[in-house]
């Protein structure tokens, strides 16, 4: 029995449920509605309108929706696309326009509610049904209330309106984008500012400047510089007739635009003259031609340096597209070749210049798609910036058969940039001190350094000799220990490992023929011998380091069986171990 209690109730409670959500709040919600409706002035929504005549003492505005993009243009008094963001509010303004309350059922005087001759009437053109005229009188003396009025009621209305909400003026809903295209369709920019032309034209996905220079155009930066002209907006409008465009500045103009989209077989065009005042000019378009004032921003925008334009990037190319480097220094000329049975490796072409260092070949690959030039030259006069007689010589080689070669002039006043023009375009730009480094090469630079050429996988022992002691170390199943100058073998983890690295990466700065060396080089007795040997007791290498070369932080250094010279810096030193302290774990 109880149970069968509990269920009646849980059924109750299901039904007063089911009551609210099915009639209560439906009911609820459609008398609000209905509440709402009957306190809206116009009955209608915006998406509705086809139609908008604005209606005042000076004329008449009308405004007629495309059917077929649903943008706005105004008919009268004159043809000219819509504001449609404008006019879309003032709909959003009529659509939301509620009543607070009747007036006056059947009044005698409109002329008291400023409703005899409105200062605005607005009549709504709908795709269906009658049109609908509301007439917005004067404001109420008490409150923020504006009387209105249906042009088709007597009843005089009250409604919290701001009337200037609707008072739009004939410039406000005229549409005032500039020049009304889309930029990644362009394919071709003239711009003419007073005597000097630019011309840019786009061939694929890619940018050329014509004029003032032959030149590879920066995508990223047209393609700002024609974003910035499409947001551009016409501040005010002067005359649809001009007569005496003289007077303006505009015959003859001091900037002219030209625009074109070739596929879409359209073009725009845009003269500025004077200053209209301190922070405008008078503008000129093509189509309609009517004078305009637009903002100082634009003719900044257009006053830029054509060499602004120009493609920054030294050389644009894939890594993988070179299959030979060519770099000549005065009467020196080096050609690396990439190895064929292994990309990533280069090699003399030459042979008997010795090894490459690849990692230097791909490192320069690397710099040069890197590379940005600072700054272009507005001449093309070679002899000019040391350029009919370069200095150095960069060639790049590529499957296809093409080259790319830049050149090395003079450098310039402040001594931190040099003047060097590239094959591409012709261009004569300038690049910075480090940046020339980097890209123009010497023979020794494309040389492997590498003063020991070791497997350290084939090291069985390390000895390290001082004048007044030795150190020696000797792997043991895979682990280094210290056997002289006694038995150590809680030695600090990895030391063998980073003693090996050092000496496996140790590259030369300089190398000298010692014959020609007057200065004491200390080799003699020198400050350390490295020797390297296998578990055979064969020497796998040893070099002897010497003195300090004078003025400079590098020390002298020599192989065994080698009577050359080398440079080396003097920071090896401190990375081989010249105590047993540095060999123990708990070295502080």
């Amino acid at each position: 029995m109880k149970f069968r209690g509990t269920l009646w109730l849980i059924l109750i409670f299901i039904g007063l449920v089911l009551y609210l959500a099915l009639v209560e709040v439906p009911s609820k919600e459609k008398k609000d509605e209905e509440e709402s409706l009957s306190k809206q002035a116009l009955h209608f929504k915006v998406e509705e309108v086809e139609g908008i005549d604005l209606i005042k003492p000076s004329g008449t505005i009308k405004i007629q929706r495309n059917p077929e993009n649903s943008r706005w243009n105004i008919t009268e008094p004159l043809a000219a696309a819509g504001e449609d963001g404008v006019i879309n509010q003032l709909l959003l303004v009529l659509e939301g326009t509620r009543i607070t309350r009747v007036v006056d059922e059947e009044p005698k005087n409109l002329a008291d509610f400023g409703l005899q001759d409105p200062p605005i009437q607005i009549a709504l053109r709908f795709k269906t049904g009658e049109p609908k005229t509301l007439l917005v009188g004067d404001a109420s003396p008490l409150g923020h209330n504006t009387y209105i009025k249906l042009a088709d009621e007597k009843r005089v209305l009250l409604s919290f309106l701001d009337k200037d909400q609707l008072n739009a003026s004939l410039d406000d809903l005229r549409n005032k984008t500039l020049l009304d295209f889309v930029a990644r369709d362009v394919t071709v920019v003239d711009l003419k500012f007073g005597k000097e032309t630019q011309r840019f034209v786009k061939e694929g996905e890619h940018w050329k400047l014509t004029a003032p220079v032959n030149a590879q155009g920066d995508a990223d930066e047209i393609s700002n510089f024609l974003n910035n002209i499409r947001t551009e907006r016409i501040e005010t409008f002067v005359s649809e007739t001009p007569e005496d465009i003289a007077a303006l500045g505009l015959d003859p103009p001091r900037i002219v635009l030209k625009i074109q989209a070739e596929k879409a077989k359209q073009s725009w065009a845009l003269k500025i003259g004077k200053p209209y005042d301190e922070h405008s000019f008078y503008a000129q378009r093509g189509q309609p031609e009517n004078i305009v004032t637009i903002s100082d921003s634009l003719v900044e925008t257009l006053s830029k340096n054509p060499l602004s334009f120009m493609e920054k990037s030294l050389i644009t190319f894939k890594e993988e597209e070179v299959t030979a480097i060519e770099s000549r220094d005065g009467k020196e000329t080096v050609h690396v070749v990439r190895d064929s049975s292994n990309m990533g490796q280069w090699k003399f072409k030459n042979e008997e210049d010795g090894t490459v260092d690849s990692a230097t070949v791909n490192t320069l690959l690397l710099d040069l798609q890197e590379a940005r030039i600072q700054k272009f030259a507005p001449s093309k006069q070679l002899k000019l910036f040391g350029l009919d007689a370069p200095q150095k010589e960069l060639i790049l080689f590529k499957k296809d058969g093409s080259q790319e070669t830049l050149q090395l002039g003079n450098t310039g006043k402040n001594k931190q940039l040099s003047f060097v023009t590239r094959s591409v375009d012709q261009s004569i730009f300038e690049l910075d001190t480090d940046t020339v480094r980097k890209v123009f090469r010497s023979r020794d630079d494309f040389k492997d350094k590498k003063l020991l050429k070791f497997d350290p996988e084939q090291v069985a022992r390390i000895q390290i000799k001082y004048p007044d002691k030795t150190f020696e170390l000797d792997k043991q199943d895979h682990q280094w220990v210290l056997i002289k100058p006694e038995e150590l073998d809680d030695l600090k983890p990895f030391v063998g490992k980073d003693i090996l690295w050092t000496l496996n990466n140790l590259e030369y700065d300089a190398k000298l023929d010692s014959r020609d060396v007057a200065e004491k080089t200390g080799l003699e007795k020198p400050r350390v011998t490295l020797t390297l040997l296998d578990n055979h007791n064969n020497s796998l290498g040893q070099l002897k380091i010497g003195q300090q070369v004078k003025d400079t932080s590098l020390l002298y250094s020599q192989l065994t069986g080698d009577p050359a010279l080398y440079h080396i810096k003097d920071r090896t030193l401190s990375e081989i171990p010249d105590s047993l302290d540095r060999f123990r774990k708990n070295e502080n």
